[in-house]
């Protein structure tokens, strides 16, 4: 009992520095930017982690998901050091929101390639990492003993559901203008390609590798409750953000991790995740700012 509750301490505690946590306290409780040498922080409490796995015996099984970990914040220095320099600046400033939007979405494969090569050496299959379609009317199990529903239709309805909230949340952050749609409908061949690529490599980044580090490890309720945290606390900069973003993306993130677990693959997690990608790349080509 003892080394399992270590073993998931030491799992919980390294989303912190993969997640901008302290950013968000610097934001909401001290209301200041969050300093330059922050990122750099996070690198080296990741990187202890990582040493701490190869020194204490008790954590070896955590040393792929922690090299996995290191390696992402690694990526993410990488980004925020690019998304700092001048030419950045230059560049975006004052730009519409879905040019910074698209634009730091194709950055975000540096973290993604890290984290691909994380995986050199690990043993682990395309099917271990959930990068198979998995059965799409795999059992939804329920709980308090109701009959199980069917991912057939759950999928469909989770696309639609998340999408709801999703609008209303927007509407109040990004402010569409209703007579902006137009811009909308030109930009869809835009918007599409942007939410089939931004959904693969968010679900690569924040579900496939670190669920089949962590689930065999810590098991698949832990693992679930884990990807999500991060995946949520990775939104109060974004889109939807703020507090009602951290808990919409959490709750999001939770439904796509278990589709992944219970369909065995990643492409229900794939479909909705890339239609609300959709809805917010549409809204945001509708906005002013």
């Amino acid at each position: 009992m003892g080394r399992t509750h270590s073993i998931r301490s030491v799992a919980w505690l390294a989303i912190l520095p993969a997640s901008p946590f302290a950013a968000i306290i610097c934001d909401a409780a001290l209301h200041v930017p969050a300093p330059g040498w922050l990122r750099f922080a996070n690198l080296g409490a990741s990187v202890v982690l990582l040493a701490l796995g190869y020194v204490l015996p008790a954590l070896r099984p955590l040393r792929g998901y922690l090299r996995s970990i290191a390696l992402l914040v690694l990526g993410y220095v990488i980004l925020l050091q690019i998304e700092n320099t001048e030419w950045w600046r230059a560049r975006f400033i004052g730009a519409p929101a879905w040019q910074f939007v698209f634009a730091d979405s194709i950055l975000e494969l540096i973290p993604c390639l890290l984290l691909a090569l994380s995986l050199v050496g690990s043993g682990l299959t395309r099917r271990d990492l959930f990068l198979t379609r998995g059965s799409l009317r795999a059992a939804f199990p329920m709980p308090f003993g109701l009959p199980s529903g069917s991912w057939a239709w759950l999928g469909p309805f989770f696309t639609i559901f998340l999408a709801g909230p999703l609008v209303l949340q927007l509407m109040s952050t990004v402010g569409p203008d209703l007579h902006l749609l137009q811009r909308a409908i030109r930009g869809l061949p835009l918007a599409l390609g942007f939410s089939v690529f931004n959904a693969a490599q968010e679900e690569f980044r924040f579900r496939s590798v670190l669920l089949g580090r962590l689930v065999p490890v810590v098991g698949g309720s832990q693992a679930l409750w884990m990807t999500s945290t991060l995946f949520g606390l990775g939104h109060w900069f974004g889109h939807p953000s703020g507090a009602t973003g951290v808990v919409m993306a959490g709750f999001a993130g939770f439904i796509w991790g278990k589709s992944m677990l219970d369909t065995g693959g990643f492409a229900w997690a794939w479909m909705i995740h890339a239609f609300q990608d959709l809805v917010i790349f549409g809204l945001l080509l509708m906005s002013t700012s």
